[in-house]
């Protein structure tokens, strides 16, 4: 069980800094990348196997258990820079100042800690900890973002509990090692999880919607060709989404006359689902039904452009026929006869 805890935890890590290889990096991502990375050494030290073996190796005894409290207090500092990093009240030039300054004092903690001097360490453990999930609760919603947020605030929620467990046991003269409890496990995992989450999820997102859009989406393709620039390889899953939800638009937009129409007598249903019905019977046969403006195409108040086209797919793919051949049609010399 713990190889597998360790390779869910680095492969956390690996996407994390596959993200700030791709981007720009800030100091919030980079702090993400740092705990999680911490986490993943302190997860794998937790092998008995692998601790066991580097104690071997080591010139010194206990260098596992230093290196696992090392990563723990890393752990905490990076957090709390990500919590940091959202303040409103911190101007953007101070907040790399800000942790340079975290990380020098964590890494300053954690030697005292692995030299036997664990109260310290514990303490800027707590107070780190504490801003993390005072920050992060602000920030719990029902998005993907918020979802994310929820599972790190847990985590660290976890971790500052075990860390008030130790404080009060190293001040009633008990020793702790940090890193030592199952707790701390548990909480990588849900750290971990939380970091990848909107990743994630926005890729499965993507995958469903292009699921969702495919018939649709070839329809027009086919009939408009010139909406789609390049072939779409090598690009990423979500951008492919993005993309298609363009293709849709921008065929629509032509099938609709391309701004040339305009049918100011005929009103737009007050029901979505009604007007997402009659485009759908539109998109099949564009010259049997009435002739539509770039005014029926556009999503309704409220809706983005890629909810609007979703909703069109399902009415298209629930309208319970066959696509049309592909063929072009010019809705504007289709009204005029």
């Amino acid at each position: 069980m713990g190889w597998l805890i360790a390779l869910v935890v680095w492969t956390a890590a690996g996407a994390r800094i596959g993200r700030v290889a791709a981007r720009q990096p800030t100091p919030l991502r980079v702090a993400m990348v740092v705990a999680v990375s911490s986490a993943a050494i302190a997860s794998t030290l937790a092998v008995p196997d692998i601790a066991g073996r580097l104690d071997t190796a080591a010139p010194t005894a206990g260098l596992s258990e230093v290196v696992l409290e090392l990563a723990w207090t890393l752990f905490a500092a990076a957090s709390a820079v990500g919590a940091v990093s959202v303040w409103p009240i911190l101007p953007r030039p101070a907040l790399r100042a800000v942790a340079v300054i975290v990380y020098t004092l964590a890494v300053v903690l954690g030697i005292g800690l692995a030299g036997g001097v664990p109260v310290p360490a514990l303490v800027f453990i707590v107070i780190a900890l504490t801003a993390v999930v005072v920050t992060g609760g602000r920030h719990v919603a029902w998005t993907p973002l918020g979802r994310g947020i929820s599972l790190i605030v847990v985590g660290s929620a976890t971790v500052l509990a075990a860390a008030v467990v130790g404080l009060v046991r190293e001040l009633s003269g008990q020793t702790w090692v940090v890193g030592s409890s199952p707790a701390y496990t548990a909480a990588a995992v849900i750290v971990s999880i939380g970091t990848v989450w909107v990743l994630a999820e926005t890729w499965l997102r993507a995958r469903q919607d292009l699921r969702r859009m495919d018939t649709l989406h070839s329809v027009l393709v086919t009939r408009f060709p010139e909406v789609v620039d390049g072939d779409g390889k090598g690009s990423t899953t979500v951008l492919r989404a993005s993309d298609a939800v363009a293709h849709v638009m921008d065929a629509l937009y032509l099938q609709a006359g391309a701004g040339t129409l305009d049918t100011d007598e005929q009103d737009l249903p007050e029901s979505t689902a009604e007007r997402a019905e009659i485009l759908a019977r539109w998109i099949h046969d564009p010259i049997a039904s009435d002739v539509l403006d770039t005014e029926w195409i556009a999503p309704p108040q409220g809706m983005s452009p890629r909810r609007w086209v979703l909703e069109l797919a399902d009415a298209y793919t629930g309208f319970g026929t066959s696509a049309p051949a592909p063929t072009r049609v010019d809705t504007a010399d289709s009204a005029a006869d």
